[in-house]
């Protein structure tokens, strides 16, 4: 008897290897890597943020994670524009920025360009800010993005912070912490499901809380951990010491192991640290 007929399974059911060699191989030629422009981010990371995974970066004040989201709207252009001027769009955005904290400034990513030739109104028309008031209305613009997923085959979106308005709405007594917490897993649920239909590379900040277990080199941890680390395998740490020293460090990843490397934050973005 064979194992089909002993798990009662349909021949017809059973996925073929070359049917899954095939499909692996179609998914390996949709990836694509974006690199930040700093060594020490991309080797921690392997490389670089890859399309279909889902980061999540956290850290304290003066770590650099509005800074490095930034950094990537400016690193995402340079890199994958040029793919999209070999044919005609009706609309050329595929940078997607969700701004919950209203921080996003296009002057510091004017700043960043200074020494490059990038053309600055051109990049800016490649970026579209949604500038998200509560975690209802993130939803909201999540269900609309999908729109224009649809036009580009290179998508990246960035959301500083993911959890801004799950911590604010979560201390207002007026509203029910159920509802909270069951509106921003839709929020969490539909990221999913955009970033693994549409080929995203996705990267989230968070606000953090400070970590109660002293014995780790982790001082915070990301407010909603708890809700977060269902969806997000690839975290990243970012640390701040004395005498002006920051760390990157991977924690939680499936893929790779976890390394901590200096980096700095100068007028032109994140950059490495150099003795």
């Amino acid at each position: 008897m064979t194992i089909s007929e002993i798990l009662e399974i349909n021949h017809l059911q059973i996925i073929k290897k070359k049917e899954i060699i095939d499909e692996f191989e179609v998914l390996e030629k949709q990836k694509y890597v974006l690199h930040t422009g700093a060594k020490s981010f991309d080797e921690t990371l392997g490389g670089g943020f890859r399309s279909r995974k889902k980061y999540l970066i956290f850290g304290a004040n003066k770590t650099g994670k509005t800074q490095l989201c930034h950094q990537l709207c400016f690193q995402a252009y340079i890199q994958f524009s040029k793919i999209f001027e070999s044919y005609e769009q009706r609309r050329r955005q595929f940078i997607f920025y969700f701004d919950t904290e209203n921080t996003f400034r296009p002057e510091r990513i004017k700043e960043l360009i200074l020494k490059s030739e990038v053309e600055y109104n051109e990049l800016l028309r490649n970026i579209l800010v949604s500038k998200i008031m509560s975690n209802s209305a993130m939803l909201l613009s999540l269900k609309t993005l999908e729109n224009f997923l649809e036009i580009n085959n290179i998508n990246i979106l960035i959301i500083d912070t993911i959890n801004n308005h799950y911590n604010s709405e979560l201390a207002n007594k007026r509203i029910s912490p159920n509802k909270t917490k069951t509106t921003f897993l839709k929020v969490l649920d539909k990221i999913n499901q955009l970033t693994k239909e549409y080929n995203l590379i996705t990267i989230t900040t968070a606000q953090v809380i400070s970590n109660i277990i002293r014995e780790t080199s982790i001082r915070v941890l990301p407010g909603g951990n708890q809700l977060l680390n269902q969806y997000f395998s690839e975290y990243i740490y970012l640390d701040y010491q004395e005498q002006d020293k920051r760390y990157v460090q991977l924690v939680n990843s499936l893929r790779l192991p976890e390394k901590r490397l200096l980096y700095k934050i100068t007028s032109l973005g994140i950059q490495d640290y150099k003795i």
